[in-house]
């Protein structure tokens, strides 16, 4: 039985992914959106669009154009922070410039003395302590 290219006729399995669906996929992959949730957009598995990047080249090198097309948007979404620059690894100019302002920040306050609290003779203010201290 061979896969027909229109829904309803002749024999075999429904073409769910057809070349709108995978430019739809392309689509939504490079505009940001993760792989589950591009598939789930078109309205197919996460593992169709797989099966036809292992089965089709052409297709594949595609998905990856989309996919580094689409985390470099990603990662444009993602304000620029020390977290970010030392989670994620990104080297953007605004992420190393917080960064550095946090080290500097860190050393700063590590290199001053901790305040030191007063320490009182509890033993006479205490009445327990007077009790203890008859007691010995």
């Amino acid at each position: 039985m061979t896969a027909t290219t229109e829904p309803g006729r002749g024999r075999g399995r429904q073409v769910l992914f057809d070349e709108t669906a995978r430019q739809q996929y392309l689509a939504a992959v490079a505009d940001g959106m993760r792989l589950g949730e591009a598939a789930a957009h078109v309205g197919v598995s996460i593992n169709v669009p797989r099966r036809h990047a292992r089965t089709d080249t052409a297709f594949a090198a595609r998905l990856d154009d989309a996919r580094t097309q689409g985390k470099k948007i990603r990662d444009d979404r993602i304000p620029h922070s020390e977290a970010h620059y030392n989670n994620q690894q990104c080297r953007h100019p605004d992420c190393r410039a917080r960064a550095r302002e946090g080290r500097a920040h860190r050393r700063q306050t590590a290199a001053e003395p901790a305040p030191v609290a007063e320490l009182r003779d509890a033993r006479a203010e205490s009445p327990i302590s007077f009790s203890l201290l008859k007691a010995s």
